[in-house]
């Protein structure tokens, strides 16, 4: 009978790459739990370790400091809502029904721990001058990138350019709105009247998209 295999031997097995990327994964996702339950200002390197069940070292060689750990956080906090959102609606092949999904959708991720987390690091970091530019760098883009999609979107329906403008303000209202009223949920007291004001909100979208599409059958 062959004798068993000690820990280091199954280790020398796992090649250091995959090693190392689940190392980094552990640290991550150690972070986002914290920055929910903690917030950012509490939320340290130690605290993050510890959780992961990663040591010192380790932590150090995927992360030297504190804001390498947040700025790599916050990408993966922001694909996780790109997820979100191909899995909520990428089977959805009706462009309007998909319009009138979106603020369902991102309400949905804001209210998850990744979302509340995010949150937390859009505003905390405004005050960590070695993350503020590169977190603010970071969400511009996404701002950004968000408006095109759903600007092609209501492309795809058939709005008519003259009211790229009107679109792009919505989107930027539903995501400014969504993100506001998921903080005042945390507060289960105020859960109820968040949703009921996301039904407001919704209720707004719809009119808008038909008053759009009702000036081009004009």
């Amino acid at each position: 009978m062959k004798p068993s295999e000690t820990t280091q031997e199954k280790r020398q097995r796992v090649p250091n790459v995959e090693r190392s990327a689940r190392t980094r994964e552990k640290l991550i996702e150690a972070t986002i739990n914290c920055l929910y339950e903690l917030g950012y200002h509490q939320t340290t390197t130690v605290i993050v370790a510890e959780r992961a069940g990663v040591s010192r070292g380790a932590m150090l060689h995927q992360f030297p400091s504190k804001a390498d750990l947040i700025l790599a956080t916050a990408d993966r906090l922001a694909q996780m809502r790109g997820d979100w959102h191909r899995q909520h609606m990428g089977h959805v092949t009706d462009v309007r029904q998909k319009f009138l999904m979106l603020i369902d959708v991102l309400w949905g991720v804001m209210t998850t721990p990744s979302g509340l987390a995010r949150i937390d690091l859009m505003i905390s970091a405004r005050s960590d001058p070695e993350l503020a530019d590169r977190i603010n760098e970071l969400n511009d883009h996404l701002d950004l990138m968000h408006k095109k999609r759903i600007w092609e979107l209501a492309e795809e329906i058939g709005i008519d350019p003259k009211y790229r403008d009107k679109v792009e303000a919505f989107t930027h209202l539903y995501a400014a709105t969504t993100r506001g009223l998921a903080l005042d949920a945390f507060r289960p007291n105020s859960r109820k009247g968040a949703e009921k004001a996301i039904e407001l909100l919704k209720e707004f979208q719809l009119k808008m998209l038909d008053d759009m599409l009702a000036d081009i059958q004009d």
